[in-house]
C-alpha cells in the first residue's frame, strides 16, 4: 500500500511479512456487526453497514456504494441483503496494512476502542499494537527482541518472527535452522488458512490434505511445502539433536529463504482475491 495515514514507511516495511488470521478478521467483522445492529439505532442499520462497507472500498480504491431510498425514504430488501452479505467481506478482504488504516480510520470515528483493538490483537498474537498520541492514532510496531520476550511458542508462531529468524539462521550459515524456520512458516500459513482451532495443536502432516483443499497455491508448490516439512523432520539438527552431519548446502538454503517468503505473500494475496470474488 503506497498511501497510509496511521504507519510509516519503515513500518510497512517491517510488517512486510505480517499475516493476520481469518479467525481474527471474523472476529472483528463480529464485532463490527453488533456496533451496526445496536437496538437503540434500529433505524440505521443499513447507514452503518454502508459505512463499514464504504470505509473499505475507499481503502482498496474501490467504488463508493451510495444509498439511494425510494420516494418514501425506504430501501429495497435487495439493498438489505446486498449490504449483509458484502458488509461480512469488507474487513476479510484487506491485508494487513489495508486493515490498519481501515482500524485508524474506525479509531477516529469512535466506532472502536483502543482497548478492544489491542486486546485483540495480542490474542491474535499480532506484532503491533495501536497507540494515541495527542489525539492522534498510529501505530507501534514491536521489534524482534520484543516479540521474542513474550514467549511465543510453536502452538502459535507470528509468521513475521520466524521470516526474522530464518533470515538470521542463513546470516548465521545455519543451513538447517533455515530448514526448520522454513517448515514452522509454512505450518503457521496453513493453519491461518484453514482457521479452524482443531488444527491448532496439530503438525502440518497431521492436516496437510486439509490445508490442500482449502489453499489457494498451485499444487506442485503444495508438494514442495510439503516436501519441506518432511525433510525438517529427517534433516540433522533442523529442530532437533543429532550426531549425523546436515546435508542441506548454502545454495538450497537461500533459495529455500526467497521462496518461502515468496509463498508466503502469494497465498495471502490468493486468499483475500478469492474472498474478494466470493
Amino acid at each position: 500500500m503506497k498511501f497510509t495515514i496511521y504507519s510509516t514507511p519503515e513500518q510497512k516495511k517491517q510488517l512486510e511479512y505480517e499475516i493476520l488470521s481469518q479467525e481474527f478478521y471474523s472476529f472483528i467483522t463480529r464485532h463490527l456487526m453488533h456496533w451496526s445492529e445496536e437496538p437503540e439505532y434500529a433505524e440505521s442499520i443499513i447507514f452503518r453497514k454502508n459505512m463499514i462497507i464504504n470505509l473499505s472500498n475507499t481503502i482498496l480504491s474501490k467504488s463508493i456504494y451510495v444509498l439511494v431510498s425510494d420516494d418514501n425514504g425506504n430501501y429495497e430488501e435487495v439493498e438489505y441483503a446486498w449490504h449483509e452479505s458484502n458488509f461480512h467481506l469488507a474487513v476479510r478482504r484487506l491485508d494487513t496494512l489495508q486493515f490498519i488504516e481501515f482500524i485508524g480510520d474506525l479509531l477516529d470515528k469512535e466506532t472502536i476502542s483502543l482497548n478492544f483493538i489491542n486486546n485483540a490483537l495480542k490474542e491474535e498474537g499480532a506484532s503491533f499494537e495501536f497507540i494515541n498520541r495527542g489525539g492522534n492514532f498510529e501505530i507501534k510496531v514491536f521489534t524482534i527482541g520484543e516479540l521474542e520476550a513474550e514467549n511465543f511458542d510453536e502452538e502459535h508462531q507470528n509468521i513475521r518472527l520466524l521470516v526474522e529468524r530464518m533470515d538470521n539462521d542463513l546470516e548465521r550459515s545455519d543451513f538447517s535452522q533455515v530448514l526448520h524456520s522454513s517448515a514452522s512458516i509454512f505450518e503457521t500459513m496453513a493453519k491461518e488458512v484453514i482457521g479452524a482451532e482443531g488444527v491448532q495443536d496439530q503438525t502440518l502432516g497431521g492436516f496437510f490434505e486439509k490445508y490442500r483443499n482449502e489453499s489457494k497455491l498451485p499444487s506442485g508448490i503444495l508438494d514442495y511445502i510439503l516436501e519441506i516439512y518432511k525433510k525438517r523432520n529427517t534433516e540433522p539438527l533442523a529442530g532437533h539433536g543429532s550426531l549425523k552431519i546436515p546435508t542441506i548446502t548454502n545454495e538450497e538454503a537461500i533459495v529455500l529463504s526467497q521462496m518461502t517468503k515468496a509463498f508466503v505473500k502469494i497465498e495471502s494475496k490468493l486468499q483475500r482475491q478469492s474472498i474478494s470474488q466470493t
